[in-house]
């Protein structure tokens, strides 16, 4: 990253950019309008090859309703292997293009090239008010720390590609992923958020490291709060599937979080497991909480009060 900082130029209408990374990338156009620019694809995390190609188009779009924008046109990034029958990439590219749809985007185009292993996301352009942006290092002291959904869907999509769980944990965990981050995200920003992220590769304590740094402030997290999909638990305490990615978590962010809970060690791992198309962290101002959370329930989204920010630096769990 560093080359590519030394090379960006200086332009007072890139608002977000990488000399201050967040989800994605915004540059202003008018007073109050932003485009929003980010990309990502994932490897198949379910067996179904369209639930898969709707899981990568929600994963990608969630950096921009993390920022609390709205998608407007995407491309489609795929890496499928040559020998790949035309029915299963047809059913991915549908998978996506259904959930693009339903956010009142569209495909106007996209990019495929062979690899080995089946790829399959987008790169996303949204628009979002330049003074309503949703930030990593929008969070304060006195805000309410708010996740909105359940933990555990990257441990048990590597349950499921061993065969470890049941099929009624796995659909759960599916839905789970399928589940856009859109409403989350408007009602956030009638909140009046200004600290967010969504939860993915970092998993909730990696995530909520990266925010609490960026604000300079501490988030203390109450674990007993925390829900978790069906059967992500008893797999945590097996510890027979974890990705490899939670212990390159654990090694990486470790240092910056200190438990004051007496948990096992299976559950701190959960907290440092990745996230596939997980929920969005957002610090919540006190007064609108409330508003906030019966926001979601109205809309049948799950929300659950996790925490607050405090003054202090890093990530505190307690029981």
């Amino acid at each position: 990253m560093e080359p590519l900082l030394a090379m960006q130029s200086v332009d007072p209408k890139l608002l977000i950019g990488l000399d201050h990374p967040d989800d994605a990338a915004v540059y202003q156009i008018t007073e109050d309008t932003a485009l929003v620019f980010t990309a990502d694809f994932i490897t198949p995390v379910v067996d179904d090859a369209y639930t898969w190609g709707a899981i990568a188009a929600n994963n990608s779009m969630s950096d921009v309703y993390a920022m609390g924008g709205t998608p407007l046109i995407v491309l489609n990034l795929a890496g499928f292997p040559k020998d790949m029958p035309v029915e299963i990439s047809r059913k991915v590219i549908e998978g996506g293009l259904s959930q693009v749809k339903e956010a009142g985007g569209l495909v106007v185009g996209g990019h495929t090239v062979e690899d080995e292993e089946p790829k399959f996301g987008l790169a996303v352009i949204g628009t979002v008010n330049p003074n309503r942006i949703i930030r990593k290092s929008g969070a304060r002291p006195g805000d309410v720390l708010v996740l909105t959904k359940k933990l555990g869907s990257g441990l048990l999509a590597k349950c499921g590609k061993n065969s470890a769980i049941s099929k009624e944990a796995l659909d759960k965990a599916a839905a789970s992923m399928l589940q856009s981050n859109r409403v989350a995200s408007q009602s956030a920003v009638r909140a009046n958020v200004a600290g967010g992220t969504d939860i993915t590769g970092f998993a909730l304590l990696g995530h909520a490291v990266e925010m609490a740094d960026a604000a300079s402030v501490r988030f203390r997290i109450r674990y007993r709060t925390i829900e978790f999909l069906p059967e992500a638990l008893s797999e945590a305490q097996k510890g027979s599937h974890w990705p490899t990615k939670t212990f390159e978590n654990q090694d990486h962010f470790s240092s910056r979080v200190e438990f004051q809970a007496a948990l096992s060690e299976f559950e701190k791992l959960l907290l440092y497991s990745p996230e596939t198309s997980g929920g969005l962290l957002l610090a919540v101002p006190e007064d609108a909480v409330n508003a906030f959370l019966n926001d979601l329930k109205k809309a049948g989204q799950a929300a659950f009060a996790i925490g607050q920010v405090e003054e202090g630096t890093g990530v505190v769990v307690e029981g």
